[in-house]
């Protein structure tokens, strides 16, 4: 039996121009609503419970609904499931010779709750909701029919689900992954952790940007702080780097980046520093290094709204401290995956740090997200990647 959900005027009209989301506060609340499963089938009404649509509810969160169909006639059955993830997969087999790319973008794909990222017959697969989690026997058969991977590692790490209700232990379903995969993205091939590395192993967000700064690398000395894997730094270095350093606090990610420069066969002119990026760049401990291309692509300053204030502090800070290591007209590149920080206050805090380090600046591209990582119309604030490159000095 579904659950009716009895929505204000105002959630009916945005959800019949698109919107996916139901918060607490659209609901005509009930007594017998706290008593639902979360995750439950709910089919969503006006106040003369019209139907609308169908999606699914948890009544545990204060985002507690998520249209998976709208329309009177709406169901949400196998079907739907196939052709959305049918539809994404296309997509993607369009725009990428290589299939490694995130498969499902979530609401972006119309599959609220579901990210998928693919490594050719390996996927790495994020559940968010509690719904979704419920649906999976309607989902999953499609994934296998589609990709027909030899494992799939469910990245169930994440405080999300802690909120829906869900366990957060890791599972890897088929054959284990014998170390590190290999990701390909043009001439270069990193190495991703999917079990022990962050998120879902890799951050596909970035690739364009990524190919836009080894651009600028041939013959030129570059730094990536926050490196992760070695996301810009690796590509630099294989564009033609005359020398590369990557910093992360992170040993597991400077291994990786080291075995996949190894592979690469660049790693002579790379060097790696594991250290807190903030303390490499602390003014008390410069040593007059300076680099002609320097990346600066930080974790998600800002976690909630509370912290928007902080957080673009932290981002005006970090930029300053930055631009002090990069040398005379060089080239500066800086990203924020923070969703609260919309791109005119991180464009504003990141100029501002330019500025309180002495340095004039000329901006040469503004980015978001690679093309697998679409958003939801109806959803700016998915568009969560920012990138910014500047010209220092110009």
């Amino acid at each position: 039996m579904t659950l009716d959900l009895r929505l204000t005027n105002a959630a009916a009209r945005r959800l019949a121009e698109g919107y996916p989301w139901v918060f607490k506060g659209d609901v005509a609340w009930t007594s017998a609503l706290d008593l639902a499963e979360p995750g439950e089938l709910a089919r969503f009404c006006d106040l003369r419970l019209k139907p609308l649509g169908l999606g699914t509810f948890n009544p545990r969160t204060e985002l507690c609904a998520r249209v998976l169909a709208a329309g009177p006639k709406a169901r949400v059955d196998a079907d739907l499931f196939s052709a959305r993830l049918a539809r994404a997969l296309d997509k993607r087999a369009a725009l990428f010779a290589v299939p490694h790319y995130r498969w499902v973008h979530a609401e972006g794909d119309f599959l609220p709750g579901l990210v998928v990222d693919r490594y050719g017959d390996v996927l790495s697969v994020q559940v968010t909701t509690a719904g979704m989690e419920r649906l999976k026997p309607l989902w999953l058969p499609a994934l296998h029919a589609l990709a027909r991977p030899k494992t799939i590692v469910w990245r169930n790490d994440l405080p999300a689900r802690r909120q829906e209700g869900l366990p957060t232990e890791a599972e890897v379903w088929g054959e284990a992954p014998q170390g590190p995969v290999a990701v390909i993205e043009g001439d270069v091939t990193f190495r991703a952790d999917l079990v022990d590395g962050q998120k879902t192993g890799w951050f596909f967000d970035q690739r364009a940007n990524r190919m836009h700064v080894a651009e600028f690398a041939p013959g030129r000395t570059v730094i990536d702080l926050y490196s992760h894997a070695g996301g810009f730094g690796l590509p630099a270095a294989v564009a033609g780097a005359a020398a590369v350093t990557m910093v992360d606090v992170s040993p597991l990610a400077l291994a990786l980046s080291r075995r996949a420069a190894a592979e690469n066969r660049v790693a002579e002119r790379c060097e790696w520093v594991e250290a807190d990026v903030f303390d490499f760049l602390d003014p008390s401990a410069d040593d007059g290094r300076r680099w002609e291309v320097v990346v600066v692509d930080p974790p998600a300053f800002i976690k909630d709204r509370r912290k928007i204030p902080a957080g673009l502090a932290g981002y005006r800070k970090l930029a300053r401290l930055a631009a002090a290591k990069t040398a005379p007209g060089g080239l500066f590149f800086m990203a924020s995956c923070s969703h609260h920080a919309h791109p005119p206050q991180f464009k504003a805090a990141v100029e501002a740090g330019l500025a309180d380090a002495g340095r004039s600046f000329a901006p040469l591209r503004q980015a978001r997200a690679d093309r697998d990582h679409p958003v939801h119309p109806k959803l700016p604030q998915n568009d969560y990647l920012k990138a910014l490159t500047y010209r220092l000095d110009p």
